[in-house]
């Protein structure tokens, strides 16, 4: 608890230059001075060339800024960029500077034929400039205020990204504090954020000491200094190693930074899987083994593959996390989810600038780093939890055994729901299996008969009757189970069962289906209902209308579905129109059991007309 207090201070001041991090980051004020001049087209050469090339060398247009994984992938080593400019706005009593805010990995320039500043070394290890902005003053009546010639020359070795934004010119009063403030958020930021991680991993290298059980502590305090270490890539201008060494260590560095948070992290929450432990070392194995075995040309791509996969990697911990933090109700593990997720959102940001991809550059702002600012936060969110935890070491047992008895009876009641429902599904299969063994015997046994009946008749009504309860016998049995039959398929059937009904009997039918929603479904009753109305209104022409044609036609308009049976027949009779037999009543009940109304016209040219209006709102949907 002492240590906890001690840190508060050190905390909320690397809250705040967090804070002013990300607000430096996002904040695009607009220049100061309207005559700033940023050079966005310009010329480029791949030459090893000391001094800038003349005119017979290969100049070709570019547009910045300029990533040479993108635009020029064969390019490695060093290129060479021209500008022409005018600058009518010219003060010969002012001073002004070129500064160049984002480049990789060094550069110097020469204004109109004259050496104006230079990062340092060309030669390894060569001089990192990758995360540190550059000004340099023009010297007096150098800069002219037309026909002005600005050559810089950027050397990005093996293993490295070649990139050049915009170069500007403006006075050095303007241009001054731009420059100091990005070298206070990218270089200074850094340094003091770095010191307090490394006064963090003793802290918790000193407890693992004296306490060696507890491995997450010793794991975390490595991955701090592995941290301090890698910083180092974000401010120091001379590496100590040459530039593909450097970039293997620091690049190989992040698989094995996420995999000693996520292991020790997981481990304080009380996660601990080994088998994704292995995943997360054999990770921290394979990255530099494929990073110092892949040709230079590839390194790159296989770094942000390395990355994306540790990216994958950390969101598995922060779905154990999220289990762990509101399932368990673990305040541990929500806030370590919390500040994880803002470090991989930031990450990806940052895989973003490192990857270039083409589509996915507008979802980055800005061009600086994110990922070093929220780090440190973590380590010191995690010292102060680590250190506290011995003082509510009892409240969590008590805490964890009252969790585990809840998770007890939770499962418990899971199974016994689970158990009444594998009972209720399994009597509902049975009573299905009952149900179709009587479909069958009907269908063998009634059918049969049915079908005796159909040849054996004596006249043709009772073959036409037979052959009726025979088709309606059919379709109970043929649509026993489904529970939805799309329109279109039972009117097909109705169809070939009309056709031959009329055809053995020398009547033409016209079949005609003039649908704009064809998707309409019916539940079994529908279908048989429909089904049962369409045979009983053929059977009435077959046997009173005398007619030589039948029309059937479906449709629909606005809410209604409109079927029509017409034929040129004798018509009703007059002592029918007052008293409606059993057949035209049973259409009418079938009709209302739709939800529908049923009405006969007679037609002026003979015959009878059925006009059959159901409302759309009775039939299931389709879905597309």
């Amino acid at each position: 608890m002492m240590f906890a207090s001690i840190l508060v201070g050190p905390f909320r001041h690397l809250c705040l230059w967090l804070a002013l991090a990300i607000l430096s980051t996002f904040a695009h004020s607009a220049p100061v001075n309207p005559n700033l001049i940023s050079m966005v087209q310009g010329e480029f050469v791949e030459t090893t060339a000391p001094l800038p090339p003349g005119e017979q060398a290969d100049w070709r247009p570019v547009t910045l800024p300029d990533v040479w994984k993108i635009n020029h992938a064969s390019a490695d080593g060093i290129v060479w960029y021209r500008f022409r400019f005018d600058y009518p706005a010219l003060d010969q009593q002012a001073l002004y500077g070129l500064y160049l805010s984002r480049l990789s990995l060094n550069a110097e320039a020469f204004l109109n034929g004259e050496k104006i500043g230079s990062g340092g070394a060309f030669a390894e290890p060569v001089a990192r400039h990758w995360n540190r902005p550059l000004l340099f003053a023009i010297p007096p009546h150098l800069l002219k205020p037309r026909d002005n010639l600005l050559m810089v020359r950027v050397i990005a070795p093996s293993h490295s990204q070649g990139m050049l934004s915009p170069p500007q010119i403006d006075r050095l009063e303007h241009l001054q504090p731009r420059f100091e403030e990005a070298r206070f958020v990218r270089i200074t930021l850094n340094q003091t954020s770095s010191l307090l991680i490394v006064g963090i991993g003793l802290l918790m290298l000193s407890l693992w000491w004296r306490r060696k059980q507890d491995t997450a502590y010793g794991l975390f305090g490595l991955a701090a200094f592995v941290w301090a270490l890698q910083s180092l890539n974000f401010y120091i201008i001379t590496a100590p190693l040459p530039t593909p060494q450097w970039e293997l260590f620091v690049n190989a560095s992040f698989q094995a930074i996420a995999t000693l948070w996520l292991i020790s992290l997981l481990d304080f929450v009380g996660i601990r899987l080994k088998r994704f432990n292995q995943l997360l070392w054999g990770i921290l194995i394979l990255s530099p083994l494929t990073l110092l075995c892949i040709p230079a040309p590839y390194f790159t791509d296989v770094t942000d593959f390395w990355h994306l996969v540790t990216m994958a990697v950390v969101m598995v911990g922060l779905a154990l996390l999220a289990r762990e933090g509101f399932v368990h109700r673990n305040k541990d593990a929500r806030l370590l989810l919390m500040t994880l997720s803002i470090i991989l959102l930031f990450a990806f940001h940052d895989w973003l600038i490192h990857t270039n991809l083409t589509g996915l550059t507008r979802l980055v702002s800005g061009e600086e780093y994110l990922m070093q600012f929220s780090a440190p936060v973590l380590f010191l969110i995690v010292g102060l939890m680590m250190t506290s935890r011995y003082v509510g070491a009892l409240n969590n047992y008590e805490l964890l055994n009252q969790q585990l008895e809840q998770r007890v009876i939770s499962k418990h009641e899971e199974l016994n729901k689970n158990f009444e429902q594998l009972q209720a599904i399994l009597k509902e299969q049975a009573t299905l299996e009952e149900r179709e063994r009587i479909y069958q015997d009907l269908h063998d046994d009634l059918g049969a008969k049915l079908l005796t009946l159909v040849y054996r008749a004596q006249d043709s009504n009772n073959a036409e009757l037979a052959r009726s309860a025979l088709q309606d016998l059919r379709d109970v049995v043929s649509r026993a189970g489904t529970e939805h039959i799309p329109l279109t398929d039972a009117m097909a059937d109705y169809r070939i069962e009309c056709e031959k009904r009329l055809s053995d009997v020398h009547i033409q039918l016209a079949w005609l289906i003039e649908m704009k929603a064809d998707h309409l479904l019916l539940t079994q009753p529908q279908v048989l209902n429909l089904g049962r109305i369409i045979r009983e209104a053929v059977s009435n022409v077959i046997r009173h209308a005398q007619a030589s044609q039948v029309t059937v036609t479906l449709s629909n308009h606005e809410s209604q579905l409109s079927l029509t049976v017409s034929d040129n027949g004798i018509g009703l009779p007059a002592e029918s129109a007052r008293t409606k037999g059993r057949g035209l009543n049973n259409i009418q009940k079938r009709a209302t059991l739709l939800g529908g109304e049923v009405h006969f016209e007679a037609l002026a040219t003979g015959g009878l007309k059925l006009c059959l209006q159901l409302p759309l709102q009775a039939f299931a949907q389709a879905s597309h």
